[in-house]
């Protein structure tokens, strides 16, 4: 798989270096006419840079919709203008302060309306840049106002015609067909990973089977990676093959079989890692059987027909149940999911979930998205303002890259804004720095400096994807070296280098200081404030399980709409700990703590997975009451230890100074460090966290003994022995899936206490 990854990325270098190829050629070897139209070849490169590095693998359906975006942003820009020439005049954008204040307005009237991509925002703000700082260059006196808009338009068409061709050339590179290689890698990855369930079911002792899930967790995240990009090739079909459109429910059929497959695969994992022994006890001719199922649907080859009386032979003895055969029986469980309509087994979530959620969206979503958009146009406008007055007040002539700068920097939504600014810089210093390199070395040869840009534009795909630039330092580090080695009539290559970082920098200010304006809210704060509502979305679930459980014939939609509300919150966790996680530490600002979050992200992920089990199960009794007194009070303790102990952290974590937080402690008669995880008190536990361990342990104890009331009972027919064993097969994974539930949440809580 890694082979292939660096085969894909050479590819996509090839293919960029190809698109600034053609661009090169057409701007220094051109036609004169054409070259008289397009007289700003940085924008150029800038256009083509955006459409192939911006997006991590770009087809020929992204690139089209680029195109279009990138023809709205420029029908945009030149309406603006043309207004504002008309109904200010030439001579007023001249003056040096009035054109920031045209830049933030217009700025601020692209990047309103919801509708439009961000990259139609983003070549906008440059086009509106290039514009306003024409005029404040020539003081107003531009000849041809109106061909000004031309030329900016010509310029741009050109970069996304050389993306166009480049995307097309030698062969179009389809998104149908990056679907096709993406299924098969994931089909082989999952096939490796039943090979080392396999493994791990037979592992001689614990040692060796925990290597082995290991080894398989990290194929289960290199198949997360694979299902996301499947994902987004699927969603641009649509632009390769308009007909797509009105085949949606079809198209979609492959994905959601592919995210249930996933789901099953990520349930066999869960299974296999909370077993306290091994090996198993089974023999490898028996898991052969066992995995003929899942190994046919994955091969995407027809699964054996099956007789109502053959699908489920098995059935446990009384005598072997115990609580450390559950995580087995909920093995055999996942596997039995795919003898039937494994899409099936994650649709009732999401059709519950639009159902549960539509009447909010429509109540919410009108005054948060003008709210949304409103503080977006207002960070564009400020910081492009700012750029371009600041650009200007330091060198007239070379105003426009800072407000360039800003313009590919903004985004809609969070970002680490120092990271990025840091990575933007440091790849401008780069992609300058090996410009003026090339410019030494071909000093005679100034007709092949455009050559040693192929090799770098390569490099920069390649650097997109390292974590230490990222897509901002591989896109100036690009943009750099082409405004050096691509462009020709621009003065001394040093001098101009020079000029550009500062002015760079310049625009690198501006932005940091809008993002800090707008959301001066540091992503690790956000962060702890999402992971309360994650706890509070995790008591929501318990809390809707305990109602299960308390009333016969209570419908699912509740404790499903409520995993989906968990799983929307461990998303939003996610994304904001891998943003504060590339924070700069500040010295009196407390850092998050790395392998905690991602310990409680891990937990998290599986409970939300769990509920999705435990709704799936309940659903497959047919609507018997899997419940009985003992079980319904173990969870109702259950539930309310878990709420005076969220409660209790809530508490806490609000205190502010540590001198207001021992005394909180001294209260609740704690002697806690809690910096260092420690506590001198043994009832700590039992007191301020609420459940432990023993509470999951006595709830598997009720199950078993359920399950043991159920294999019991004699029946005559063969029929009534398979619903028997189906009735056995899911009460077994219902009582594992709810305490290993009861166990993650122990987990969660018991990190969040020792990191508080």
């Amino acid at each position: 798989m890694r082979d292939t990854t660096c085969l894909e990325r050479l590819s996509l270098a090839l293919r960029t270096a190809l698109a600034c190829l053609i661009v090169s050629l057409t701007t220094l070897y051109g036609p004169k006419p054409l070259k008289n139209l397009a007289t700003f070849p940085a924008f150029s490169y800038l256009t083509t840079i955006l459409i192939w590095l911006s997006d991590a693998e770009p087809t020929y359906g992204e690139v089209l919709k680029c195109c279009v975006d990138v023809s709205y942003a420029t029908f945009q820009t030149a309406a603006i203008v043309l207004v504002s020439v008309l109904v200010v005049g030439p001579a007023s954008l001249g003056i040096s302060l009035v054109a920031p204040v045209a830049v933030a307005v217009a700025s601020f009237i692209v990047a309103f309306p919801a509708s439009t991509s961000l990259l139609t925002k983003r070549i906008a703000f440059g086009q509106i840049v290039l514009v306003y700082v024409t005029f404040a260059v020539f003081n107003g006196e531009v000849a041809h106002v109106f061909m000004l808009p031309v030329h900016v338009a010509a310029s741009t068409a050109l970069g996304a015609i050389a993306s166009l061709l480049a995307v097309l050339l030698p062969f179009p590179r389809l998104a149908h067909s990056q679907m096709t290689k993406g299924c098969k890698l994931y089909a082989e990855n999952s096939l490796e990973r039943l090979n080392l369930f396999v493994e791990v079911i037979m592992a001689r002792d614990n040692t060796t089977a925990q290597v082995l899930i290991t080894k398989a967790a990290s194929l289960s995240s290199a198949a997360r990676h694979t299902l996301k990009s499947i994902k987004i090739h699927h969603e641009r079909l649509a632009w390769e093959r308009p007909d797509t459109r009105f085949l949606k429910k079809k198209q979609n059929h492959q994905g959601e079989k592919l995210q249930a497959t996933e789901f099953l695969m990520r349930g066999m994992e869960i299974a296999l890692g909370s077993c306290s022994s091994f090996p198993l006890g089974m023999s490898r001719d028996e898991l052969t059987n066992l995995l003929e199922a899942p190994r046919a649907h994955i091969a995407h080859e027809s699964a054996p027909t099956l007789k109502p009386e053959d699908k489920l032979t098995w059935l446990p003895e009384a005598g072997s149940l115990s609580t450390t055969s559950l995580p087995v029986y909920f093995f055999r469980y996942c596997v039995e999911l795919f003898r039937g309509d494994v899409s099936s087994v994650r649709q009732d979530s999401k059709r519950v979930d639009e159902l549960s959620t539509s009447k909010t969206v429509l109540d919410v979503l009108s005054v948060w998205m003008a709210r949304e958009r409103f503080v977006f146009a207002f960070k564009c406008s400020i910081s492009l303002g700012l750029a371009v007055l600041f650009g200007i007040l330091y060198n007239k002539k070379n105003g426009y890259w800072s407000g360039l700068t800003v313009a590919i920097s903004l985004v809609s939504g969070r970002q680490a804004t120092l990271t990025v600014a840091n990575s933007r810089l440091q790849g401008t210093a780069m992609g300058s720095v090996y410009g003026l390199l090339c410019c030494a070395v071909f000093q005679r040869l100034e007709e092949f400096r455009f050559l040693p840009l192929l090799p770098w534009i390569a490099a920069t795909v390649f650097m997109r994807h390292s974590k230490v630039y990222g897509q901002p330092g591989g896109v100036t580090s690009a943009i750099a070296a082409l405004l050096i080695l691509g462009r020709r009539n621009y003065g001394a290559p040093t001098d101009f280098a020079i000029t550009r970082i500062v002015e760079a920098s310049i625009g690198l200010l501006c932005f940091v200081l809008g993002e800090v304006l707008v959301t001066p809210a540091r992503a690790s704060t956000l962060a702890r404030a999402e992971l309360k509502h994650c706890l509070d979305a995790v008591l929501d679930c318990i809390g809707s399980l305990v109602l299960c459980s308390e009333q016969k014939n209570m419908p699912l939609s509740d404790l499903r709409s409520k995993q989906a509300k968990l799983n929307s919150h461990v998303e939003a966790l996610e994304r904001l700990t891998s943003e504060a996680l590339t924070e700069p530490n500040v010295p009196f600002l407390k850092p998050l703590n790395e392998v905690s979050y991602k310990k409680v992200l891990v937990s998290l992920s599986k409970v939300s997975d769990l509920c999705l089990y435990v709704c799936d199960g309940l659903t497959n009794l047919s609507g018997a009451h899997p419940w009985d007194q003992a079980i319904t009070h173990d969870l109702k303790s259950f539930q309310e230890k878990l709420h005076s102990s969220v409660k209790c952290l809530e508490e806490i974590t609000c205190t502010k100074t540590q001198a207001r937080l021992q005394k909180e402690l001294q209260k609740r008669k704690i002697c806690h460090d809690v910096e260092a995880g420690t506590a001198s008190n043994d009832n700590y536990s039992n007191m301020e966290m609420g459940p432990s361990q023993d509470d999951a342990e006595r709830f598997s104890v009720s199950f078993v003994k359920l399950l043991k009331e159920v294999t019991e009972k004699t029946s005559g027919s063969t029929a009534e022995e398979v619903v028997k064993s189906e009735t056995t097969l899911c009460l077994s994974s219902l009582g594992f899936c709810i305490s290993r539930l009861m166990q993650e949440t122990v987990c969660i809580m018991t990190e969040i206490t020792h990191t508080t």
